[in-house]
């Protein structure tokens, strides 16, 4: 369905990261071929709460689903390497905000493209 190279493009289109990131969360990401899972990017704190690290689960690329997934943690990603250094403050709210209005983003993108 799309590459990895043509999704980071994608991401970077959709200002969703920048080479910098992109080279961050190399070995950062784990892949699964199934749909149904528990996908997530997931900080990691020290023992102050400062923000040093995270992970993130997302599925291939299989299909549209997949590919609003994919965004959707990916836009979680660039928030928390934005943040790293920082005290880490869960604002689910904002989060799922910013992450919800890149998936829509992207509807926008392709709707114009294709």
């Amino acid at each position: 369905m799309i590459t990895e190279e043509q999704f980071n493009n994608l991401l970077i289109e959709l200002n969703i990261g920048n080479k910098k990131f992109l080279e961050f969360i190399k070995g950062k990401v784990k892949r699964y071929p199934v749909k149904d899972f528990g996908w997530g990017c997931f900080p990691q704190v020290d023992v102050n709460n400062v923000l040093i690290d995270f992970y993130l689960l997302v599925p291939e690329f299989l299909d549209e689903q997949c590919m609003y997934i994919n965004i959707h943690e990916y836009a979680h990603a660039f928030e928390l390497f934005n943040e790293l250094g920082n005290v880490y403050i869960e604002n689910k709210d904002i989060r799922e905000r910013f992450a919800k209005s890149k998936e829509l983003q992207y509807i926008n993108l392709r709707t114009k493209k294709y």
